[in-house]
């Protein structure tokens, strides 16, 4: 049957000849791959796509001719396909491998170098110090499925050039908080943080996720806190989600200290930890806060009736304050647990 299917290839009917592919991919006999290579040149573009299918699904080591003729043709398409082969080639994949990876062309570039990282781990020092931002990515993947990672490799990627290479690391410290319990590299982290606007929020969540006091991070967070800056207030009020506050005394309280209404607000909304209920109270008696904080901390609360008897005292006492904005929201507060 494949070799009937294969005579029909040549047959003058193009109808005749498409129900021969069909038929040789439904027998699924690499045996087969050597009459789909003629396909390459065919006219017709839908034979030779099925000549590209047909190679990558059944090439094999003895291949290695096809390879390399794939490596020089001067179709991107064929050369992409030369790299997804080239893995079952042997050890010749490297020549093929290293040759595709210093194409002209960046999407034969692109393909050769993911197939080569892939087989290849000593290869990401070299990825890295590529001129092209999208391998440097690539290796910076590879190195993500990895247990143990070159210190060196991620101190090359915090110093990269590139925004999105500076990103993509910053984020692999996040979510690997293992790989700088050291501290090792906050100081390029807090450098990132200062200069870089499109990584500074991931770079400082990770610097006050990691609960690390040291000295530096301690003088540079009060100033990060500071910035009005509605994503950041965000992220930190995530971060801040169900940790205990306890282990980050130093973070609350430059929060607490800082004039960054909405960091603060948002830190305590929907936190019911006694922790928080005493900062709330502190601010409410505080008059030296803004009358805009102190009444949107009571309207965070509406229809949430609070078993801190000191807070209802105060709350109560506020229906009586000078500011209409405090005391209006004192008195709806009251009437929303009533």
């Amino acid at each position: 049957m494949v070799r009937a299917a294969i005579r029909q290839l040549n047959d003058k009917d193009v109808r005749q000849r498409r129900r021969a592919v069909r038929k040789l991919f439904e027998l699924d006999d690499s045996t087969a791959i050597d009459a789909f290579i003629p396909l390459l040149d065919d006219s017709d573009e839908w034979f030779r796509e099925k000549a590209l299918i047909a190679i990558q699904k059944w090439a094999s080591m003895k291949d290695l001719e096809l390879a390399e003729r794939l490596t020089s043709s001067k179709k991107v398409e064929e050369r992409i396909l030369a790299s997804r082969i080239a893995p079952r080639i042997g050890k010749s994949s490297e020549k093929i491998l290293e040759r595709l990876c210093n194409d002209s062309d960046h999407l034969v570039k692109q393909n050769a170098w993911k197939v080569r990282l892939q087989i290849d781990e000593e290869s990401i020092r070299e990825a890295m110090e590529n001129d092209e931002t999208g391998v440097r990515i690539l290796a910076l993947e590879k190195i993500e499925e990895m247990e143990l990672i070159d210190k060196e490799i991620i101190k090359i990627a915090l110093k990269d050039k590139s925004t999105r290479v500076r990103k993509k690391i910053v984020s692999l410290l996040m979510a690997r908080p293992e790989l700088n319990t050291s501290g090792e590299y906050d100081k390029i982290i807090i450098d990132i943080a200062e200069n870089d606007k499109n990584v500074q929020i991931d770079a400082i969540i990770m610097l006050i996720e990691s609960e690390r006091e040291s000295e530096l991070i301690r003088e540079k967070i009060p100033e990060w806190i500071e910035q009005q800056n509605p994503q950041l207030v965000r992220a930190v009020v995530k971060s801040l989600k169900d940790k205990d506050w306890s282990d980050m005394n130093y973070l609350i309280t430059a929060i607490f200290n800082s004039t960054n209404e909405k960091l603060i607000s948002g830190v305590l909304r929907r936190n019911k930890s006694n922790e928080a209920n005493d900062f709330r109270k502190e601010i409410l008696l505080d008059e030296r806060r803004s009358d805009v904080l102190r009444a949107r901390l009571i309207e965070d609360l509406f229809g949430k009736k609070q078993n801190d008897e000191e807070f209802m005292d105060i709350v109560i006492e506020l229906q009586n304050s000078k500011s209409e904005s405090i005391s209006n929201s004192a008195q709806m507060f009251i009437k929303s647990i009533d």
